[in-house]
């Protein structure tokens, strides 16, 4: 769906916000307003990383910037793009989103900066506060998580904590491709004639993106290393349980042992005494005793 708004920052005079962008948006794109094959190709492939690309045949600068998005098994990145031809501002999203939808709207229609240029930074550096949201929501989850798994470790408890993982994996390359994207902007194209306010508001938007990408890296630090050591818990209460079960075979093993020897139909020594069942039991009692007392020896118990 495309909507049409009009703004005034600059040359710029129309905004054209494509939401749940779909190929029938990306048709009209190329056949009303001029954009290129290869130009909605990048900007339709939700798999394409953080970037920026100026095209020359239809003079169009296209900047893809990865954003959180929710799913039920955790939080996967979806790009957003920002589009800028002749006197058109042009925003694609792949999913309807009301944080970025109200960024646009704040930046673009209620904040008419100087020039697009400004509009840009600014909207890249508050499409970076997306990430605050998702990684805090994050971090309360871990904490629930890691209270759960300190009192009693399930199965459901790790699921969760391998799903925040997995999300802040997501997180942490988005991130990282985002601020080395605007790392690179003021060697494109697009930052060739800036002016100094200009390259405030790209520092900004710099510091911005570092500040969320270190976030996110400590918070999925945090989640690796509390993951390997409920692992080890887990390995250490396992090797506990196999321990003990061992040492009780192992103890059990003798009066199966003499039990089963004395239950052969054959003559045996102390057969015929009438009080043998004591000693045969004293004698599995001292056997049972002296292995216990060697295992303690040793550490093992």
């Amino acid at each position: 769906m495309i909507e049409i708004k009009p703004i005034d920052i600059g040359s710029f005079k129309t905004w054209l916000n494509v939401k749940e962008a779909q190929p029938a948006d990306a048709a009209i794109l190329q056949s009303k307003y001029g954009l290129t094959q290869d130009v909605m190709d990048y900007a339709m492939d939700i798999d394409e990383p953080s970037n920026y690309d100026y095209d020359k045949k239809s003079k169009s600068q296209l900047f893809i910037y990865h954003l959180p998005y929710s799913t039920q098994q955790g939080y996967l990145t979806i790009p957003a793009v920002i589009l800028l031809k002749g006197s058109l501002l042009i925003t694609l999203t792949h999913s309807t989103n009301a944080k970025v939808e109200s960024i646009f709207q704040k930046d673009i229609v209620e904040k008419e900066y100087a020039n697009v240029n400004l509009t840009v930074l600014k909207l890249l550096k508050h499409l970076s506060d997306a990430f605050s949201l998702p990684t805090h929501e994050i971090r309360r989850r871990r904490k629930e998580l890691n209270d759960l798994l300190s009192s009693r470790a399930e199965n459901k408890h790790l699921i969760g904590l391998a799903n925040l993982r997995k999300s802040l994996i997501y997180f942490t390359s988005s991130t990282h491709n985002n601020y080395v994207m605007l790392q690179n902007l003021k060697n494109k194209y697009f930052g060739r004639t800036f002016h100094e306010n200009e390259d405030e508001f790209l520092v900004d938007a710099q510091i911005e993106a570092n500040q969320v990408q270190q976030l996110v890296e400590m918070e999925a630090e945090i989640v690796t290393q509390l993951i390997a050591t409920f692992d080890t818990i887990l390995s250490n209460n396992l090797n506990s349980i196999m321990k003990i079960l061992t040492i009780w075979s192992v103890v059990l093993a003798i009066p199966t042992i003499i039990t089963g020897f004395y239950g052969m139909n054959v003559d045996l020594p102390l057969m015929h005494l009438r009080l043998a069942w004591v000693v045969i039991v004293g004698i599995t009692l001292f056997l049972i005793g002296w292995v216990v007392v060697l295992l303690y020896r040793h550490r093992i118990i």
